[in-house]
Formats: C-alpha cells, sequence, structure tokens
C-alpha cells in the first residue's frame, strides 16, 4: 500500500467527523456512467449536445426530444446499476459512526440503495418525478411506467408534464441544501473528494470552505486543486482503495 492510502486508513481510523463527496468517477463504478459524454456515434444519433439538452428552456420547447434522451441516456443505467463495494463501505462507514455525511453531485441514487442515510443530492435524483405546475413529487416509477412517452400528470387533473427531480441548467438550486452541504465541510474533520466531481458546482466552494488539514483529493489525473490538498491518491479505483485499507469498524 503506498503512502497515501497509509495516512488515508490512519485519517479514516482516527476520525469520527468525516466528509465524502462523490461525482461522476465514483458512480462508475457501480454501473452508471457519464450520462453527459458525447462518446463515439453520440452526434449520429443527437443534434444537440447533452449540456444544452439538459436545460430548462429546452426541456419547455422540446418535451419529446428530452425525454427520449432521458429514457436512453439515463433511464437503462438507473435500472441496471448496482452499489459499488465501495459504496457499501461508505455505508458501514456511517453506520459505525464515522461519515458524518455523503454530498453527491450524481443523480442515480445509488448511495442510498448501498444503505447510506445522510446523503445530501446537491443536483437532485432520477429516483424522485416532479410536476412543476403543482409541485408535486411521485416516485422514480411515475416515469419510468408512463404508458406514454412524455409522462404527463395525473394529480388533481394537472395535465402538465412529469420530470425527473434533478437540477436542469437555467434552475435555482436549493439554497437551504447547499447551506447544509457548506456547514458539513467546514466542520468536517477528513474531507475527502472525488476528483471528478470538482467540475461540478457546488462542489470547489465546498473545498474552500473546508476549514481543517485532512483534505483528500482522489484523482485519476492531475487537477489544479491538488496542491490544496494534505494528500491525492491516485491510480487506484475506489473498490481498490476501501479493499486495501483496513478500517475499524
Amino acid at each position: 500500500m503506498d503512502i497515501a492510502l497509509n495516512i488515508l486508513e490512519k485519517w479514516i481510523n482516527e476520525s469520527d467527523n468525516i466528509v465524502f463527496v462523490s461525482g461522476k468517477d465514483f458512480s462508475a463504478e457501480a454501473g452508471f456512467p457519464d450520462y453527459r459524454a458525447m462518446d463515439e456515434g453520440y452526434l449520429d444519433r443527437y443534434k444537440y449536445p447533452p449540456d444544452e439538452i439538459l436545460c430548462l428552456t429546452f426541456l419547455q420547447r422540446n418535451p419529446f426530444y428530452f425525454y427520449r434522451y432521458y429514457r436512453e441516456r439515463i433511464l437503462p443505467y438507473v435500472l441496471s446499476a448496482q452499489p459499488s463495494s465501495a459504496h457499501e463501505a461508505l455505508a458501514r462507514l456511517e453506520e459505525a459512526g464515522k461519515l458524518k455525511a455523503i454530498l453527491t453531485v450524481n443523480i442515480d441514487g445509488i448511495h442510498q440503495e448501498a444503505g447510506s442515510r445522510n446523503v445530501l443530492e446537491l443536483q437532485g435524483s432520477v429516483m424522485r418525478s416532479w410536476c412543476a405546475k403543482c409541485e408535486k413529487f411521485l416516485d422514480f416509477f411515475y416515469i419510468s411506467d408512463s404508458p406514454t412517452h412524455i409522462p404527463y400528470c395525473n394529480v388533481d387533473m394537472c395535465g402538465d408534464y412529469v420530470r425527473p427531480a434533478i437540477v436542469l441548467k437555467e434552475e435555482p438550486y436549493d439554497l437551504d441544501l447547499l447551506a447544509r452541504a457548506m456547514d458539513y465541510a467546514r466542520q468536517a474533520d477528513v474531507l475527502i473528494i472525488d476528483g471528478s466531481a470538482l467540475r461540478e458546482f457546488p462542489v470547489p466552494n465546498l473545498m474552500q470552505a473546508y476549514q481543517g488539514h485532512k483534505l483528500v483529493l482522489i484523482n485519476t489525473a492531475p487537477l489544479v486543486f491538488d496542491a490544496r490538498a494534505g494528500i491525492v491518491v491516485r491510480g487506484h479505483t475506489y473498490t481498490e482503495i476501501f479493499q486495501e485499507m483496513k478500517l475499524n469498524l
């Protein structure tokens, strides 16, 4: 085990106030890839880039195309992804009273499926559905089981479309949720950040709010933020990291 992992193991074993920030790389190990990636053949099938499709105004003017993207690029992975052993390790850390919160920019609900309870979903979740007109929340299956391509709200004869409860571009964030996330980051003893999450709002702000000296960045490649970290872990999957460490749980 390399030096960075030795230090991380020591910090985790000695702490009872750990906060973990997860991004797309963490979900990828559970079978939920980056749904916004423009992989080979993407432009042959879709006329618009993901960042344009996942906008509020795009949904409003072209709901059929939005739901086509959702049903083809997101829904299949929601139905097939399974928690990785790293997800399960975080749930055990929480159960042991060491991990205080998971702050995630992922929208897949996999942390909760693994057994984690205090998960702040900073960009919402596809595991909930929402009608913007009547502001009614519905479960995930309302959309997946809809007999029509565009799922319409049947609450009190509303009739508007029901959408995944995720934060689309051009939409405001939940300020109370962001304030809670900032408090967790500010008060953490150990703050562990999945480097892929640093591309997403508000993760750089969470890192800046951290006031401790045990900041851990787990990256696949060097980042400009590395100089801020106490340790940088690179060259390991999350599954390998948790398998190699001997944690006192």
